[in-house]
């Protein structure tokens, strides 16, 4: 399996190679780099909400509190803290064979499962001072809040932060600034793990603006993601109450304004956020035993964890919420306060009878809606499906696609009691993930089975984290320059993903996704592959290429700003080590399988590249300027080859 492995990925290297050239050129390597206007028409902006400053009020809120939260959001928009990128000089990485190297190399895998991509100072870092006091760094870094940045960028563009009444031929243009903010966190803020602990929650608790439920409601969707953020180290019983009660999970799977059962006007409780909180975010579909294995009946067939009538009855639970802003229920509401305030609730319209869950648990008749809430959510959150359901989804996103029992069943302990008799807490469930022992060494230990496909998304924020992309400044309509952006919201596009754009309540693909062939066959998981189609194949390789190819800043080709409207444009990126290390391949490909591959290139692959570069290498006999064309050609290349290889493509 390996031999041939091994033939396969000689193969498309040897095309990656050949096909480099081509690729530059067709997708603007030969020097005029840049995206296009691709503004979509009638595009869907959407968004997602509940607060973390709004959070601590109680779903019934008067209109005064909700004044007072409005006044103090917009108040500290103007102190947020903007991420910026860090252009200060690397520290010098071990090279190969040094005492360190090693060191370095495991650093570099660590990162890529706890950020959004390994930087030389971060694989410094982590060989200074170990990986466990690294981690309790960042638990310790504050939160970047995304509504707070976002609110600062609408003031800064001459956009009304809260608007009373959603303004459409508004509503691209204020998700682009959304969407520009994201990849800014993710790309330059401090609190990496946090962030992507966030991002991996926002791919199980998934609401999405592809769907025009949720269009125009952009604060609501940069709420939504300091909500997972903000839980992202807290208990994840806390996170499920703040999830229920957000008005844009309440839009996106419509528990805003469910009212309880009405024979004469024929309405009955709406049962999609009751079926979604089991199936998705909680307990699943079948009775799990700790390590995620499935639980059999006697005659061998999986037990379910609810039936409809369970269903029916949690749907119960959850009538009578909506807007925090409006007075009556019967009114509708648009405005920007109403994306990111817990919903509240109206007696009327919520059933006050008892209620049966799972057959047996039951929920006392005449409790408020928020005492209902709660009381389904712990009778829920008590079920022993939710440490092996949750936990191997996380350890999936972090780490490999198929973990072992032992690894499942090692974190679900750590998730049903984190030492100190608490179920749930986040930062112990995301310790035992990133420092157990087959995070750390099952690429060793089990190499044809160990690690997960690369996501889109994962792999674009490396590239430019780890040659510290910046950004460019955007042309408004009114000629104002904006400080640069990062603009890649057209990812969706190009790499069939982006940031809550996902096209069901499902995700970009299932945790038990089973690509045809080889992989089912042996009864392997690879969810990432599920969005893998031929297009997209094609698409992201020249969108690498478009990113990679004549994007470092030395060069006066590059565009000064682009449109405001514009939806993706590859960042500059900082390629000046890299071009000091071109004088010498070797050294350069060293540091390219550090900082890029974790060290794991294998040698066909390292000697295939090198001998590459070696035929390609700056000639001394040439000009100057044509010796400079010759190493940035160099440098270029050896990048888009590494990243854009088989081997490379499989975090392990």
């Amino acid at each position: 399996m390996k031999k041939r492995s091994e033939v396969v990925m000689l193969g498309l290297l040897r095309t990656a190679v050949i096909s480099a050239s081509v690729l530059m050129i067709a997708c603007g390597g030969s020097g005029g780099g840049g995206g296009g206007n691709t503004n979509p028409a009638g595009s869907s902006a959407v968004a997602i909400a509940s607060s973390t400053s709004a959070s601590s009020l109680a779903p019934t809120s008067s209109l005064a509190s909700i004044a007072s939260s409005r006044s103090s959001i917009a108040s500290s928009a103007a102190t947020a803290k903007i991420p910026t990128p860090d252009l200060t000089t690397d520290p010098a990485l071990p090279i190969k064979d040094s005492p360190n190297y090693t060191s370095a190399k495991e650093a570099a895998r660590f990162l890529a499962q706890t950020t959004f991509g390994p930087t030389a100072k971060d694989i410094d870092r982590i060989v200074r001072i170990g990986k466990t006091a690294w981690l309790d760094e960042q638990f310790s870094k504050p939160q970047t809040k995304h509504l707070l940045l976002l609110d600062q960028r609408f003031e800064q563009i001459g956009f009304v932060v809260q608007p009373e009444q959603d303004d459409s031929d508004e509503g691209y243009l204020r998700d682009l600034q959304r969407s520009d903010i994201w990849w800014e966190v993710a790309l330059w803020g401090e609190d990496q793990l946090r962030q992507r602990i966030a991002y991996s929650l926002s791919q199980i608790l998934v609401i999405s603006n592809v769907s025009d439920v949720l269009y125009n409601d952009t604060r609501g969707i940069a709420n939504y993601q300091d909500i997972l953020a903000q839980h992202a180290f807290g208990n994840y019983r806390d996170l499920l109450k703040a999830v229920t009660l957000n008005p844009m999970m309440g839009e996106y799977l419509s528990m805003v304004r469910n009212e309880k059962a009405d024979s004469n006007r024929n309405i009955r409780p709406d049962e999609n956020y009751a079926r979604e909180l089991m199936q998705l975010f909680t307990i699943g579909l079948v009775h799990l035993n700790l390590d995620g294995s499935v639980k059999l009946d006697a005659q061998g067939n999986p037990i379910p964890t609810y039936d409809q009538t369970t269903v029916k009855e949690l749907a119960r639970v959850f009538t009578g919420w909506n807007m925090a802003t409006i007075k009556n229920w019967w009114e509708w509401t648009e405005s920007g306060a109403s994306e990111i305030l817990p919903m509240k609730s109206f007696d009327n319209y919520h059933d006050f009878n008892a209620k049966m869950l799972f057959g047996d648990k039951s929920i006392a008749a005449n409790k408020t809606p928020e005492q209902d809430v709660d009381a389904a959510l712990d009778i829920i959150f008590a079920h022993p499906n939710v440490a092996p359901f949750i936990s191997k989804q996380l350890i999936q996103r972090l780490v490999t696609s198929n973990p072992s029992p032992g690894y499942v069943s090692r974190v679900a302990t750590v998730f049903n009691d984190n030492g100190a008799g608490v179920k749930g807490d986040m930062k112990a469930v995301v310790r035992a993930i990133v420092l157990d022992d087959e995070a750390q060494n099952g690429y060793k230990n089990a190499p044809q089975t160990f690690g997960k496909l690369r996501e889109p998304i994962l792999k674009t924020a490396h590239l430019w984290r780890a040659f510290k992309g910046t950004g460019t400044p955007t042309k408004l309509e009114n000629s104002t320059v904006t400080p640069p952006r990062l603009r890649f919201y057209g990812s969706g596009r190009l790499l069939g993903q982006r940031p809550y754009g996902s096209f069901s309540v499902f995700n970009f693909y299932r945790p038990d996704y089973q690509h045809p062939g080889e992989l089912k066959n042996t009864n392997m998981n690879s969810p990432e592959f599920q969005i893998l189609t031929e297009s997209m194949i094609m698409s992201k390789a020249s969108t690498l290429s478009n990113a990679i190819f004549w994007r470092d800043t030395p060069h006066d080709w590059l565009e000064p700003t682009i449109g405001g409207n514009w939806d993706v444009f590859s960042p500059r990126l900082h390629l000046d080590r890299e071009r000091e290390l071109s004088k010498n391949p070797a050294e350069l490909l060293d540091h390219l399988n550090l900082i890029v591959m974790a060290g794991q290139m294998s040698q066909p692959m390292y000697d295939l590249i090198l001998n590459h570069l070696n035929n390609n290498k700056v000639d001394p006999t040439w000009s100057e300027e044509g010796q400079m064309w010759q190493r940035d050609t160099l440098v270029y290349e050896a990048l888009f080859l590494v990243m854009a290889s088989p081997e490379y493509a499989v975090q392990r």
